[in-house]
């Protein structure tokens, strides 16, 4: 394979792979490494630390502060894009031709600069944004974040043609690409990356349920205190697993002797979790992105129960029980504790899995961006 060199920009630090976002470009970065693309890689740095990891798939790996929230609020482009103007990024950029791949909107403060006039950049959308932070609007309970969300939400529904700029956009589902194409029409689908090569799910019973993802974004906070309320009466133990739990959500759960909250465990003991339950919840408000919890719980778990949004066109919908109100989570939850993972669930996994290899993915990475195919 020729030699192909790619400037990568990330919105944080993408290792360890602990969040959605993360997760994506990580394991993206991981797979164009595996088929031959020289990486270089610039993070914005400021509740990450820097990784050592990442220098074992890329070339370079350059790091930026990203500039005072205060500051950034003045200014009719999104926080997320002007906090992360940084002139040694866009020197660095300018030192040779490579194409460039913007890691989500947040990424695309110099997408339209004259000086980067001419070259190959590609748009990896994670989000429809705007709808994104209108959803922790609405979430959110404090005035001063609420606010600043919203403010946010109107300011990135104005800058989303910076997506025109962008010689094609990569949407992460189908619902997104369709919205996108607006802006850019050589918007094509590129599915998340997750890191499994194999479906690991385990045959039997699990003993407990299992809600996880990051505690500290409004969304799932109220996602999990939901789940709290869907489950307090269930006679079986439910866990709560993720990233810094609001407090709110640890005294709620206090009041509950069969819910238990497991405040920031890694890798090894979240993938525990997911393999050993009986039932993985996936509730959700919005229908844009692709939740990587989504990919994770189906590669890794047993029986998923999802939300209608969690699931629509993203071909997996027949793979997860649906529920929407909280008469019929509980009637699906106890379907599935008592309902064994056969060999027959399993299976039914494997082909709509298939469409979700790293691989994959990685190689329409390279035949859209190195070999000049546009979509018609």
């Amino acid at each position: 394979m020729a030699l192909r060199k790619l400037h990568i920009i990330c919105t944080s630090v993408p290792h360890p792979p602990d969040y959605g976002g993360a997760i994506d470009v990580f394991y993206k970065i991981k797979a164009l490494h595996e088929i031959g693309v020289d990486i270089i890689l610039h993070c914005f740095e400021y509740t990450r630390p820097q990784s050592e990891e990442l220098k074992k798939y890329c070339n370079e790996v350059h790091y930026y502060p990203r500039k005072s929230k205060i500051l950034s609020q003045f200014s009719m482009i999104p926080y997320i894009v002007k906090s992360r103007f940084n002139p040694f990024l866009l020197q660095r950029l300018m030192k040779d031709n490579y194409p460039i791949l913007f890691e989500g909107i947040h990424t695309t403060a110099y997408l339209n600069h004259p000086a980067l006039s001419g070259r190959k950049k590609w748009l990896r959308a994670h989000n429809i944004e705007n709808d994104y932070y209108n959803s922790l609007f609405k979430a959110e309970r404090k005035l001063y974040k609420k606010c600043y969300y919203k403010l946010e939400s109107l300011r990135i529904k104005k800058y989303n043609a910076i997506h025109s700029s962008a010689d094609g956009v990569f949407a992460i589902s189908q619902f997104d690409a369709a919205y996108l194409n607006n802006f850019n029409e050589n918007t094509v689908l590129l599915n998340a990356f997750h890191g499994h090569s194999r479906i690991t799910s385990q045959i039997g019973k699990g003993d407990y349920i299992l809600y996880h993802g990051d505690l500290s974004v409004a969304e799932n906070n109220r996602s999990a205190e939901f789940m709290v309320e869907v489950c307090k009466s269930l006679p079986y133990r439910l866990r709560i697993a993720g990233k810094n739990p609001q407090s709110n959500l640890v005294n709620l759960v206090k009041h509950h002797k069969n819910i238990d909250l497991i405040d920031n465990p890694d890798e090894i003991d979240m993938e525990d979790y997911i393999q050993n339950a009986g039932v993985i919840l996936l509730p959700a408000k919005q229908k844009t992105g692709l939740r990587l919890k989504l990919l994770v719980s189906l590669f890794k778990g047993r029986h998923c129960i999802a939300s209608p949004e969690m699931v629509i066109d993203t071909g997996l919908e027949k793979l997860c029980q649906i529920a929407d109100n909280k008469e019929e989570w509980r009637q699906t939850i106890k379907l599935c504790m008592d309902t064994p993972f056969t060999e027959y669930h399993y299976k039914q996994r494997i082909q709509p899995l298939k469409i979700y290899t790293d691989t994959d993915n990685a190689r329409e990475i390279v035949k859209l961006i190195f070999e000049e195919k546009r979509v018609i």
